[in-house]
């Protein structure tokens, strides 16, 4: 691992995770939470309690210390990992089960935790590895406490590669530490790899694998990495906390094949009910431990809150239910409008939302960044005058920006 100025081997994680075990061990801990953003410190965790059987809660560092505070008391944390460990007065609730417990991105909502086992976790990392991944150097891009940066540790893990984790978590600084380090793979949402490809240059890094996830990716972000990496692989994947990795497209199209929904694939059945995605699989979590709604249904599908459209021969995630602007009744899903947005010319990134409104309840309002060089005024109406020709009269944004920058949480997604 490379983190900062610190180059950790596959020995001194053993070492770390030893030492952590007999800690454990004389403690009698048999359950512990990871709070840090540090891979060393997740991973010496995870090989930790796989070790002694003990339950393992990952949480996210941005969250307020009473959030932490009140998980550590509901289940009974015994020890929290972190720069420095340290026992807490808790006594474990209930017998371990050796299950890793992940925070969801909590983008709609207090997080919610969901529980995994870590051979489902390890599957699916052992399942994607093939020869160009064998020994890469992985950008750590991801929120490092999230499901995808988890799994792009254990992936490295398995692998036996390098994990590169910046410390300025910043475009310039992910860019620095990848050209210092040599990477080779990087995972990213597409607001992500939109904000790179804006301090990049050609030469700076040799990529061999590109990988999009964490969001719907869009035409016009895949053929921009393309044609900065043409010698790449290009995959974006649909996964979540609550089922893990689902499926990997590599044909360089946005969406995915419809005839997935009629047949196993990548070991992952699928199926469109009343518009939007279930999905059955062996990687799924084993349900919510903080919510009483579970998404798990009675014949052992998962529901998701992601609508499904069918074009041609390509099946389309168009945003998800709980993310919706109500204007007078009609639904607006923003991510359809921001990938509009982001087909016209000189338009880098965009992000699309609701604002309150007296007669319709709420408006749709965007925030773009466009290329330099482009005058706002002129960019702002062209752009408008696309979105009044060819969007329904609802779904066109009436508070209209053109911005420097567009703010983006821990997890890589904007909001």
């Amino acid at each position: 691992m490379a983190h900062a100025s610190a180059i950790l081997s596959r020995g001194d994680f053993a070492t770390a995770a030893e030492a952590l075990t007999a800690k454990m061990t004389a403690a009698g801990v048999s359950r512990l939470m990871v709070h840090s953003d540090n891979p060393f410190d997740i991973l010496r965790a995870i090989d930790a309690a796989n070790r002694t059987g003990a339950d393992l809660f990952i949480a996210h560092t941005n969250l307020p210390e009473t959030h932490i505070d009140a998980v550590v008391k509901k289940f009974g944390v015994q020890m929290i990992v972190a720069a420095n460990d340290r026992a807490t007065e808790e006594s474990a609730v209930g017998a371990a089960s050796g299950l890793i417990y992940m925070m969801t991105s909590g983008t709609t909502g207090a997080p919610k935790i969901a529980s995994h086992s870590l051979n489902a976790l390890m599957s699916r990392a052992k399942a994607a590895m093939h020869p160009g991944n064998r020994g890469a150097k992985w950008l750590l891009t991801y929120q490092p406490t999230g499901f995808a940066g988890v799994q792009v540790q254990l992936t490295a893990v398995v692998g036996r590669g390098v994990v590169v984790a910046p410390e300025q978590r910043t475009p310039a600084g992910f860019l620095e530490a990848a050209k210092a380090n040599g990477v080779t793979q990087i995972s990213a949402t597409p607001t992500f790899w939109r904000a790179f490809l804006m301090v990049i240059r050609p030469g700076d890094l040799n990529l061999r694998q590109i990988t999009l996830g964490g969001e719907a990716a869009d035409q016009s972000t895949l053929d921009r990495i393309k044609k900065a990496f043409p010698e790449a692989r290009v995959t974006h994947i649909y996964a979540s906390t609550e089922a893990g990795v689902v499926f990997s497209v590599h044909d360089g199209r946005e969406g995915f094949p419809a005839e997935w929904l009629e047949t196993e694939t990548q070991g992952v059945t699928m199926r469109v009910s009343d518009g939007f995605l279930h999905i059955r699989t062996p990687n799924a979590m084993g349900g919510y431990v903080s919510d009483t709604a579970q998404p798990k249904l009675d014949d052992g599908w998962l529901a998701t809150a992601d609508r499904v459209e069918i074009r041609g021969d390509r099946a389309f995630i168009v945003g998800r239910d709980d993310s919706t602007i109500n204007v007078a009744g009609s639904k607006v899903y923003p991510l359809m409008v921001e990938q509009f947005l982001l087909r016209q010319a000189g338009v880098i990134e965009a992000h699309v939302y609701g604002v309150s409104n007296p007669i319709s309840g709420q408006l749709v309002a965007a925030d773009v960044v466009i290329e330099p060089g482009l005058d706002p005024a002129a960019t702002r109406s062209a752009i408008l005058a696309a979105c009044r020709e060819n969007l329904a009269q609802y779904q066109v944004p009436r508070a209209f920006k053109v911005v420097d920058a567009i703010a983006v949480r821990e997890s890589g997604k904007k909001g």
